[in-house]
């Protein structure tokens, strides 16, 4: 049986074993990439079919899609640099120690995340987290934090004097010709819903399921942006390519070489720039060479890229759809990795 035929069918079974309603899926492997579109675009409150075009809530992956490459281009342009203590760019965040590699590298000792009163806006959320700052110590642990992001999207703003979804348009999407790729997007009925809100009373569809992107108005630099395969593609294919898309820079090798650089602490969950680095435990294939990064996405989404090998595979999917109750994609990403790794090699084998 052809790998392809493997594939589709271990993700169909995926979809009767109720992991997702459906997913959208990519696998990069030497320049070629195969697609897979299976299962229902929306499950409630009728079922719709898959679409292979169907735009979704990439949620965390918004950090690594957006966010972290645009602050890396503007670092490489000279303007800011990885030691850039923050407050020098927002003056009223209160701690003096954090930098930019702080947060690209969830070590600035934010916590994971605030309790939140639905009411609250931008402006209040970015001053409680730069009143907050001054209470934390940097490198002393690894803390994956959406507070860290948003400030990062904060800088973004502040540096390039254009809103967020202006600068992450204009320095990475652009780019990368990633054209459908974007915050609140205004296609609707291409976007796969996610999960019913308590905030808006009705399912979420094209708008954002995060409640503090929510309370931003859609726009932040922890979670927002929608986005298809074909698009994360191009996005996945870059760093396979050290950097370059369709033979121009648009990260320098150095980079991405620190995405795959494992800067944390001994006894730390591993992390380079943006991204979880390759531990033999977590959603990595045993398959995978050390020279392997990965993100995921609360609403089912993840990007693998085993940049020894080069291969990338990259799910999308609404897991939260129609509620957040089923966790068990928790253990299904590292099965499914180990699925294609193996049969990728069992390929070249024969």
């Amino acid at each position: 049986m052809h790998m392809n035929v493997k594939i589709e069918q271990f993700l169909k079974e995926s979809v009767n074993r109720n992991i997702f309603p459906g997913c959208c899926v990519a696998i990069i492997h030497d320049q070629t990439t195969e697609y897979y579109c299976v299962g229902y675009k929306a499950t409630y409150p009728y079922q719709e079919a898959n679409k292979i075009d169907t735009l979704y809530d990439l949620a965390s992956l918004t950090k690594v899609v957006g966010t972290t490459p645009a602050i890396l281009r503007f670092i490489q342009s000279g303007g800011i640099h990885y030691h850039t203590p923050v407050y020098t760019i927002i003056p009223e965040f209160k701690n003096r120690d954090i930098t930019l590699f702080h947060l690209l590298t969830h070590t600035s000792g934010l916590p994971a995340d605030f309790d939140w009163e639905m009411t609250e806006n931008k402006e209040v959320i970015i001053q409680r987290i730069c009143e907050f700052s001054n209470q934390v110590v940097p490198e002393k642990e690894v803390i994956y934090s959406d507070l860290g992001y948003i400030i990062l999207g904060y800088i973004l703003e502040k540096i390039s004097n254009q809103s967020l979804d202006q600068v992450i348009e204009s320095q990475v999407l652009k780019p990368l010709e990633m054209y459908d790729t974007k915050y609140s997007p205004t296609q609707i009925n291409k976007c796969a819903p996610t999960e019913y809100s308590s905030y808006v009373h009705h399912i979420l569809q094209g708008e954002v399921h995060d409640h503090k992107a929510i309370m931003m108005n859609g726009i932040a630099g922890h979670a927002g942006l929608f986005s298809h395969i074909f698009d994360l593609e191009h996005y996945a294919q870059m760093i396979l390519d050290n950097g370059k898309y369709k033979n121009q820079t648009f990260l320098e090798e150095q980079y991405i070489h620190d995405m795959f650089t494992n800067f944390s602490l001994k006894n730390q969950v591993p992390r380079g720039i943006g991204f979880l680095t390759y531990t033999p435990d977590s959603l990595f294939s045993s398959l995978n060479s050390t020279k392997t990064i990965a993100h995921t996405g609360f609403t089912g989404t993840s990007i693998l890229i085993d940049q020894e090998n080069q291969i990338a595979i990259i799910v999308l999917s609404n897991r939260v759809h129609p509620t957040r109750e089923n966790t068990e994609i928790l253990n299904w990403r590292r099965e499914f990795h180990d699925f294609v790794m193996k049969h990728i090699n069992d390929d070249i084998e024969n």
